[in-house]
Formats: structure tokens, C-alpha cells, sequence
């Protein structure tokens, strides 16, 4: 326990100081470099476990997919607008590149995009065998592990508020898994669901819930301090409400994780961080979270 403590303060200490650079540079780029990097690390490791499996994986296509999907959300993509999210945004958005207004709007189309070109890959395969396979294995990867950060990207991108959306995704997210992990260890007893994750417990999972709901009301208690966030959550235990919603998503995402292992028959996707394993182990929490904070703002009452 006392390395997986040590090796994870030093992984929050430094996305905490890209994070860091990025709002008093009042920029997005280190959080950019760091989708990239991270997602074609988590594509490589995606490829081994296909593999184990057979099923046909085009993992530059990936990685193509991967650069120019962040790239877009980066410099060319509108801010989400979506409900409440058109009142987080304080200020005009800074872009680096002048194109049409309509084609800043298509972020939301980047899945359908992308399904597009997994199709003309697959055709291009003369294994007929494995067409089906390999275009869903393609676009399932793509939604599953390259869209769902592009939307924590495109969150972030928000001027004003968006920091403070993505705080508030990574602690409910996060916390979530410190909560389930230690309660699950002190007092845990009933298993969730043995055959995918043999050491979850009932108990851990809505101790989990519960430290996310602490967290989401204490970073909006933070927020509300700093002037942030008032204009769609006026109370600061809304954040409770919010962070339960957040820690389902993010013990979601570790289950699916636990699945792919699983299928593929090995305890962890990679060896990058000793205690963790790999890229896919360490972040496995946020995969749904994004999409899921979109769609809570998007119904949002305004």
C-alpha cells in the first residue's frame, strides 16, 4: 500500500503542476500534450490486449486519429455550449487558427468522422474475414478511449470556468478511488462483481460514491470562494449531487478496464507505474466521466 500511496502523490503532484502552468499561462497546452502522449501510450497498451484476444487493431490508425482529434478540440473547436454550459463561459474564446464559424462547431460529429475512416481502413484489408471485427474493434476504441479525453480536453477549453470543471472531474473521479479502495480494504465483505474484479466490494463501491460526493462539495465550496462556478450551481452542495453521478461513471470506467484485462487474461495493462501497472490502469477513472459532465451541464436548468 505504501508504494501505490507514494507512486500516486507523485502522479497527482505533477498533473497537478501541468495543471497549474496552464492556468496562469491562461492556456490549455500542457493539457494537451499531455492527451496525446497519454493516449498513445494508451492505444499501444489497448493493442496488446486486443491481441491477446486475436482481434485486428490498427494502431496507427489510433494514433493518427488520436493527434488530429486533439488537435482540432485544441485549436479549432468552439467550447462545449450545451445547456448551462453556454453560461460558464466568461469571455470570448482565444483561437489560434481563423476558420468558418461552422466548422468550429463540429466536435460532437468527430465520432461519426471517425467511423468513416475506421470503414475505408477496414475496406482496404483483404483479410475479409476480419472486416466486421476490425471496424468495430477500431471505432469502439476510438469512442471508448480517444473521444472520452477529447471531451475532458473540450471541457477545459471553457474560458473561466473550465478549469474549475476539470478540478472538479478529476477529485470526484479520483477520490472516488481512494474511497473505494481503503474502505474497501478496512471493511469490505460482499464482492460486486467477482467475476470481472475479484477484489471490489459492495461496501467500497458506495464508500467510493460517498468520497466523491465529499469531493465534488468540496471543490465547489472552493469554486463559490474564488467567484467561480455561481452562475449554474448557486449552492455549494449541489457538488454532492453532481460528484455521486461522477464516482458511478468513474467505477463505470474501472469495471470496463477490469473487463478488457480480464478478456484478454492479464492483471494489468501495462507495467508504466509500479503499483498501478499501465496507462489504462491509471486512468481508467476518467474515461466516462467527461461524457457524462457534458451531458449533466447539457440538461442542466440554466
Amino acid at each position: 500500500m505504501g508504494t501505490r500511496f507514494l507512486y500516486g502523490f507523485l502522479m497527482v503532484f505533477a498533473l497537478v503542476g501541468v495543471l497549474a502552468i496552464d492556468h496562469y499561462a491562461n492556456e490549455t497546452f500542457g493539457l494537451f500534450f499531455l492527451c496525446i502522449v497519454v493516449m498513445s501510450a494508451g492505444v499501444l497498451e489497448l493493442d496488446r490486449l486486443l491481441k491477446f484476444r486475436g482481434l485486428p487493431f490498427d494502431r496507427g490508425l489510433l494514433i493518427l486519429l488520436n493527434l488530429l482529434t486533439m488537435a482540432y478540440v485544441q485549436f479549432v473547436a468552439e467550447p462545449p455550449r450545451l445547456g448551462a454550459l453556454a453560461q460558464l463561459a466568461t469571455s470570448s474564446p482565444h483561437y489560434w487558427f481563423e476558420v468558418l464559424p461552422q466548422y468550429r462547431q463540429l466536435t460532437l460529429m468527430l465520432p461519426p468522422l471517425a467511423l468513416l475512416v475506421c470503414c475505408f481502413q477496414g475496406l482496404r484489408s483483404r483479410d475479409v474475414a476480419q472486416l466486421s471485427a476490425r471496424i468495430l474493434v477500431n471505432t469502439g476504441s476510438y469512442v471508448y478511449l480517444i473521444f472520452t479525453v477529447a471531451m475532458i480536453l473540450w471541457l477545459r477549453r471553457i474560458p473561466g470556468n473550465g478549469e474549475w470543471l476539470l478540478y472538479f472531474l478529476l477529485a470526484t473521479s479520483r477520490m472516488g478511488d481512494v474511497g473505494a479502495y481503503l474502505m474497501g480494504r478496512a471493511i469490505g465483505r460482499h464482492k460486486l462483481i467477482p467475476h470481472l474484479s475479484p477484489g471490489k466490494t459492495i461496501e467500497g463501491a458506495l464508500s467510493g460514491l460517498a468520497f466523491s460526493a465529499a469531493a465534488g462539495a468540496g471543490i465547489l465550496a472552493w469554486a463559490h470562494a474564488s467567484g467561480a462556478l455561481t452562475q449554474v450551481f448557486p449552492h455549494w452542495w449541489y457538488g454532492a449531487f453532481l460528484g455521486a453521478f461522477m464516482g458511478v461513471a468513474a467505477q463505470s470506467g474501472d469495471l470496463v478496464k477490469s473487463a478488457l484485462k480480464r478478456a484478454a487474461g492479464v492483471k494489468d495493462s501495462g507495467q508504466l507505474v509500479p503499483a498501478f501497472g499501465g496507462v489504462l490502469d491509471i486512468i481508467d477513472n476518467f474515461m466516462l466521466t467527461g461524457p457524462l459532465l457534458i451531458i449533466l451541464l447539457s440538461l442542466w436548468p440554466a
